[in-house]
């Protein structure tokens, strides 16, 4: 999956999540680095060299997969499908940066997550496969792992429609008109969803959308078609690892909106924030009760002239007392 935007980090520390991935099996090619911030800051700086273009392709996030075998042991899977992604990567971009990481957080398979810069290691030209030369290059490195590692137990998935099984009547059409007019038209709508959700939400709305429900049984992943009633399993359509890229995305991109989040909550509020804030904040409504005595409790001009004039005549008497009193001490002397 191409992506727009240099999200190295946001990958990388997806790839490199402690409980998913196995760090002594990390496939590296063109990299001087090995730890997660010094392999980021190298794609980064090879990113500086592309010329800036609306809608280009910084990378490409792609899986490679197994089934796990059952008479193989673990670690030997594990170094096999480690020597398969260093081939893979080196037919599909030798001069590209690329960072590898191996996740065993599923029973019954192993898959690596490859992070392939878009261009060669100090160029600016980028790296480009037509349709045809991936599709060539992916069918001939899987006929040549069957041949090479028969031990790993794999069946032809790539080389034809992978795991898809047919009914009698569904094999005879097909071997007669080439197509299975239900099914495939099934399997197109889902791939599209698939490759075109980035979320939960647009997950199940575009299933909504498209007429189906996803249902899960056990261990199996499903779709029913709402028109029909009719339902189909995701292996059978050949579609198992088109749904796990999916989820594998869906993760990444919550897990980046949740440290977005995380990281907003931790900023410090501007002070023009919290001053608009402030300005902002509206001035409590005083009920008709709360607003009589509010203003019974602030002086009015009339209690204020009314205060002078009765200090002004305390004042007055005052002085008429003092004299009435000088004026009767003289008498009394004579």
């Amino acid at each position: 999956m191409a992506r727009k935007e240099p999200t190295f980090g946001q990958l990388i520390g997806y790839m490199s999540d402690i409980d998913k991935s196995d760090e002594q099996f990390n496939v590296y090619q063109n990299l001087f680095a090995r730890k997660a911030d010094a392999v980021e800051a190298e794609f980064h700086e090879n990113a500086a060299h592309i010329p800036k273009r609306k809608n280009g392709n910084f990378l490409y996030h792609e899986i490679l997969s197994i089934s796990k075998a059952q008479k193989l042991d673990a670690e030997e899977q594990k170094r096999i499908l480690r020597d398969i992604a260093h081939e893979y990567a080196r037919r599909r971009a030798e001069s590209n940066l690329v960072f590898g990481a191996l996740h065993d957080d599923h029973d019954e398979h192993l898959h690596y997550h490859l992070l392939i810069s878009a261009n060669p290691r100090g160029e600016s030209k980028k790296t480009r496969l037509s349709k045809a030369q991936f599709d060539k290059l992916k069918k001939t490195l899987e006929t040549e792992v069957l041949r090479q590692y028969p031990e790993l137990e794999q069946r032809v998935v790539i080389n034809k429609e992978a795991g898809e099984k047919l009914s009698r009547k569904g094999a005879e059409r097909k071997r007669r008109t080439g197509k299975t007019p239900e099914r495939d038209a099934v399997q197109d709508k889902l791939r599209a969803i698939f490759t075109g959700c980035a979320s939960k939400q647009d997950f199940f709305t575009a299933l909504s959308e498209a007429g189906f429900e996803f249902y899960v049984r056990g261990k199996t992943l499903g779709i029913k078609d709402l028109a029909t009633s009719r339902k189909y399993r995701l292996k059978t359509l050949g579609l198992l690892d088109g749904f796990q890229a999916l989820s594998d995305r869906i993760e990444l991109n919550e897990r980046a909106k949740t440290e977005r989040q995380a990281a907003m909550q931790a900023a410090p509020e501007p002070e023009s924030t919290k001053q608009t804030a402030e300005q902002a904040t509206p001035t409590p409504t005083e009920t008709p009760k709360e607003k009589a005595q509010h203003q019974a409790a602030e002086p009015t001009p009339q209690d204020d002239l009314d205060a002078r004039q009765t200090r002004r005549k305390e004042e007055i008497d005052g002085i008429r007392a003092e004299r009435k009193g000088a004026t009767k001490g003289k008498q009394d002397k004579q």
